[in-house]
């Protein structure tokens, strides 16, 4: 399994996540949001400014996201309009995961067969952080940017 920690960054024009291994300085990774946008979109880019790595597109009412890698669909994610609970259903390719994320958990789980493929996990502190385990058989871009979504829709308040 990787592991990672995914955490908004405080005080941006724009909306930055870094990532970082657990427990680790280095950001391996960061999400761009893209500024005075209609509609929600972020680029994974290696370290704070390489390569783009992969894009999150989504909706003007945050209920659906395209994670992709730049040149190619990686996955789909939909929101429910309306819910009580913290719910997604997650697509790549021909499997569809339904996630629950309780009412207040905030852990939401993807399994195939018993077997854990993805957890995204918000971890109680003073910045927005997610702790992310991801199977090495899934795209890493699905697990970080189904974390931004999942911040996108349900924590911020914009």
């Amino acid at each position: 399994m990787l592991s990672f920690e995914v955490t908004q960054a405080l005080l941006s024009v724009e909306t930055v996540y870094h990532v970082r291994h657990p427990r680790a300085e280095d950001v391996v990774y960061t999400v761009r949001g893209v500024l005075m946008s209609a509609t929600p979109k972020f680029h994974l880019v290696e370290g704070e400014n390489g390569r783009e790595l992969g894009v999150l597109s989504g909706n003007f009412l945050k209920t659906k996201y395209e994670v992709s890698d730049g040149t190619r669909p990686l996955a789909n994610i939909v929101f429910p309009a309306v819910a009580f609970k913290k719910t997604l259903t997650l697509a790549m390719g021909e499997e569809v995961f339904e996630i629950d994320g309780g009412v207040f958990r905030g852990i939401f789980r993807a399994e195939r067969e018993g077997e854990l493929l993805l957890e995204i996990a918000k971890v109680l502190s003073i910045r927005d952080t997610f702790a992310i385990q991801i199977r090495e058989e899934l795209p890493f871009q699905v697990g970080l940017l189904s974390a931004v979504a999942i911040h996108s829709r349900f924590y911020e308040m914009v």
